[in-house]
């Protein structure tokens, strides 16, 4: 592949992935394109790429709450990125609402890194925009979903970030999947949807102060119930936590 070439990958790799976050932060992408440079060598290219595309026309730079940025799908790299990539779906972010930055940059931190492992990941603006199957428990959908697939269908290990103190509505939901599908996921196959399996779920928080209140009250709940605890599992993974402290990258 000659460099040309080389750049008309990254550009279009770029795109995609932008129309699967529906959002990303230059960081966020060029972790993605050149996730084997040094930092300092990544903000180069970025700077320079990015810039190129935004002058093309093919990508939005926008203002994020809380200062950084981001960027989104001007419809003219929806349509050069589909006339390429034709199976690819993409939208215009013009006006898509970016939302809860805090919250949703941490999950996209998570699902590039296991990207990046090599991990088939669903976004959770894919999910959101019914990119995906339904995989609803409670009328609660993941902040993002990481699946190993083989020929008898998908494990799926539900994410969650908690970027604040959860009302006692969701406190309740996240111990429902944990005490109903997420305790039968552990002693057979549980189907959330038609070939996805739930396996498991992974739950980080944006501050540690979060994650030791709601460990607390976890375990709380958890020891009230009786939850299952083996000898081999540690009081938090007893109850199927993959606990872990994110940050929000957001320039």
């Amino acid at each position: 592949m000659d460099t040309l070439q080389q750049h008309q990958k990254n550009l279009l790799d770029a795109l995609e992935a932008i129309s699967r976050f529906g959002w990303l932060a230059r960081d966020q992408i060029t972790r993605i394109l050149w996730q084997e440079s040094t930092p300092v060598t990544r903000e180069k290219f970025g700077q320079r790429r990015l810039g190129k595309t935004q002058e093309k026309g093919l990508l939005l730079r926008r203002v994020i709450d809380g200062g950084g940025s981001s960027y989104v799908l001007r419809p003219a790299g929806v349509a050069y990125l589909q006339s390429f990539r034709p199976t690819v779906i993409a939208k215009s972010g013009l006006d898509l609402r970016l939302g809860n930055v805090r919250h949703r940059s941490p999950i996209n931190n998570i699902l590039i890194e296991r990207l990046l492992q090599g991990k088939h990941i669903w976004t959770e603006y894919e999910i959101q925009t019914r990119r995906t199957p339904a995989i609803a428990v409670t009328n609660k959908v993941p902040d993002g979903a990481i699946l190993d697939i083989d020929i008898s269908g998908a494990g799926m290990q539900w994410v969650k970030v908690e970027a604040h103190s959860r009302k006692r509505q969701d406190f309740d939901a996240l111990c429902h999947l944990i005490r109903g599908p997420l305790a039968m996921a552990w002693t057979a196959a549980y189907q959330i949807s038609e070939g996805v399996y739930l396996m498991g779920l992974e739950l980080y928080y944006a501050e540690a102060h979060l994650g030791a209140l709601l460990t607390h009250r976890l375990l709380q709940v958890a020891h009230a119930e009786g939850w299952p605890v083996t000898a081999s599992w540690t009081s938090l993974s007893s109850i199927g936590l993959n606990r872990r402290h994110v940050v929000a990258g957001t320039e």
